[in-house]
Protein backbone atom coordinates (compact mmCIF):
# COMPACT_ATOMS: atom_id res chain seq x y z
CA UNK A 1 0.00 0.00 0.00
CA UNK A 2 2.98 2.56 -0.42
CA UNK A 3 0.78 5.55 -1.68
CA UNK A 4 2.40 9.13 -2.67
CA UNK A 5 0.08 11.72 -3.32
CA UNK A 6 2.59 14.62 -4.60
CA UNK A 7 1.98 18.05 -5.30
CA UNK A 8 3.60 19.13 -8.71
CA UNK A 9 4.94 22.95 -9.57
CA UNK A 10 3.15 24.27 -12.81
CA UNK A 11 6.76 25.35 -13.27
CA UNK A 12 7.97 21.42 -13.03
CA UNK A 13 8.49 19.53 -16.62
CA UNK A 14 6.58 17.22 -17.83
CA UNK A 15 7.45 13.88 -16.11
CA UNK A 16 9.25 11.06 -18.93
CA UNK A 17 8.98 6.97 -18.53
CA UNK A 18 6.84 5.13 -15.79
CA UNK A 19 7.04 6.64 -12.65
CA UNK A 20 6.18 3.49 -10.95
CA UNK A 21 8.29 1.53 -12.14
CA UNK A 22 11.00 3.49 -11.34
CA UNK A 23 9.95 3.49 -7.82
CA UNK A 24 9.74 0.03 -7.44
CA UNK A 25 13.36 -0.39 -9.14
CA UNK A 26 14.88 2.91 -6.95
CA UNK A 27 13.42 1.26 -3.85
CA UNK A 28 14.13 -2.35 -4.70
CA UNK A 29 10.26 -3.43 -3.69
CA UNK A 30 7.24 -4.54 -5.38
CA UNK A 31 5.25 -2.10 -7.95
CA UNK A 32 2.08 -4.42 -7.05
CA UNK A 33 0.57 -2.16 -4.73
CA UNK A 34 2.34 0.94 -5.44
CA UNK A 35 -0.04 4.20 -6.16
CA UNK A 36 0.97 7.79 -6.98
CA UNK A 37 -1.10 10.64 -7.35
CA UNK A 38 0.22 14.29 -8.97
CA UNK A 39 -1.79 16.90 -8.54
CA UNK A 40 -0.83 20.13 -10.51
CA UNK A 41 -1.02 23.14 -8.02
CA UNK A 42 0.47 26.89 -7.42
CA UNK A 43 2.62 27.11 -4.18
CA UNK A 44 4.01 29.53 -2.35
CA UNK A 45 7.30 29.61 0.02
CA UNK A 46 9.57 27.34 -0.38
CA UNK A 47 9.67 26.46 -3.64
CA UNK A 48 10.00 23.06 -3.98
CA UNK A 49 8.82 21.59 -7.81
CA UNK A 50 7.23 18.58 -6.26
CA UNK A 51 5.95 18.01 -2.09
CA UNK A 52 5.55 14.27 -2.00
CA UNK A 53 3.27 13.06 1.01
CA UNK A 54 3.92 8.90 1.37
CA UNK A 55 1.64 7.18 3.37
CA UNK A 56 3.08 3.60 4.68
CA UNK A 57 1.57 1.21 6.63
CA UNK A 58 3.45 0.53 10.36
CA UNK A 59 3.75 -2.85 9.23
CA UNK A 60 7.08 -1.89 6.83
CA UNK A 61 10.35 -2.53 8.68
CA UNK A 62 12.77 1.30 8.59
CA UNK A 63 15.00 -0.63 6.53
CA UNK A 64 11.65 -0.62 4.22
CA UNK A 65 10.93 2.90 4.92
CA UNK A 66 13.90 4.76 4.17
CA UNK A 67 14.30 2.72 0.52
CA UNK A 68 10.46 3.48 -0.02
CA UNK A 69 10.87 7.08 1.15
CA UNK A 70 14.34 7.90 -0.71
CA UNK A 71 13.29 5.75 -3.90
CA UNK A 72 10.38 7.92 -4.28
CA UNK A 73 12.51 11.02 -4.48
CA UNK A 74 15.20 9.57 -6.78
CA UNK A 75 12.58 8.30 -9.06
CA UNK A 76 10.64 11.63 -9.19
CA UNK A 77 13.50 13.25 -9.88
CA UNK A 78 14.36 11.12 -12.60
CA UNK A 79 11.03 11.06 -13.81
CA UNK A 80 10.77 15.08 -14.30
CA UNK A 81 14.99 15.22 -14.78
CA UNK A 82 14.85 17.59 -11.79
CA UNK A 83 17.32 18.30 -9.12
CA UNK A 84 16.82 16.87 -6.07
CA UNK A 85 16.66 19.52 -3.68
CA UNK A 86 13.97 20.38 -6.00
CA UNK A 87 11.76 17.26 -3.96
CA UNK A 88 10.95 16.99 -0.51
CA UNK A 89 8.96 13.50 0.23
CA UNK A 90 6.95 13.77 4.12
CA UNK A 91 6.41 9.87 5.16
CA UNK A 92 3.23 9.52 7.37
CA UNK A 93 2.83 6.09 9.25
CA UNK A 94 0.00 4.76 9.38
CA UNK A 95 -1.10 2.31 12.03
CA UNK A 96 -3.73 -1.03 11.58
CA UNK A 97 -7.11 0.17 11.01
CA UNK A 98 -5.75 3.72 10.09
CA UNK A 99 -6.48 2.21 6.33
CA UNK A 100 -10.18 1.68 4.75
CA UNK A 101 -10.58 -0.18 1.65
CA UNK A 102 -13.69 -1.71 0.03
CA UNK A 103 -15.82 0.16 2.62
CA UNK A 104 -13.85 -1.92 5.87
CA UNK A 105 -11.03 -0.84 8.12
CA UNK A 106 -8.30 -2.69 6.96
CA UNK A 107 -5.93 -4.40 9.85
CA UNK A 108 -2.35 -6.00 9.66
CA UNK A 109 -0.26 -7.77 11.52
CA UNK A 110 -2.92 -9.33 13.44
Amino acid sequence: MPIANCVISPSCPDGQGDLIAQWSRASRQSADHMTVNLIKAHQQGQPYAVVATLYLPSIWSSSAIIRLQEGLALALTQYYAIAASDVIVLTQILDSGRVVEDAESVFWGL
